[in-house]
């Protein structure tokens, strides 16, 4: 299998796990080993598999999980060189009575013997002024992260 279909299987089953909250569906892709960068996030790494399914459910829970709509779309199809490929995507949340939320970044990944060994996610410098606006303005009337 090419990186490209990896990468296609593991986003697919990223949004069924959105879905359904059963994160073991993205094990597969996965190495035992496997790194996670937030690049200038709160929690910048994650090791391991089990590390990486266990952050990825808390970061969905305790974010997206709280708005009325999540659209994610990919802004490119993926570029592929060697074992790396990157996306450019645009996630656009809403929530009644605010402004739409709209984040976009990279996402980065390093694929070996069929499994995803690396992936660095890091949004724009633009998200990062949105994201602080946005939540200076209706942050109020999201739970912190871990409650609701």
């Amino acid at each position: 299998m090419g990186i490209v279909d990896i990468f296609e299987a593991f986003a697919a089953a990223f949004e069924a796990a959105v879905d359904d909250d059963d994160w073991s569906r993205l094990a597969p892709y996965l190495a035992e080993d496997a790194t996670y960068w937030n690049v200038g996030g709160p929690d910048p790494q994650c090791k391991g598999r089990k590390a990486i399914l266990a952050f990825l459910k808390t970061d969905v829970a305790n974010n997206d999980r709280h708005f009325d709509t999540r659209t994610l779309v990919a802004l490119a199809p993926p570029t592929a060189k060697g074992n790396r490929l990157s996306r450019r995507w645009r996630c656009t949340y809403t929530l009644a009575g605010a402004r739409d939320l709209v984040i976009e970044g990279e996402a980065r990944y390093r694929i070996e013997d069929d499994l995803i060994q690396e992936i660095e996610e890091e949004v724009t410098a633009d998200t990062m002024q949105r994201l602080d606006a946005w939540m200076g303005e209706y942050g109020d009337r999201l739970p912190a992260p871990g409650e609701g």
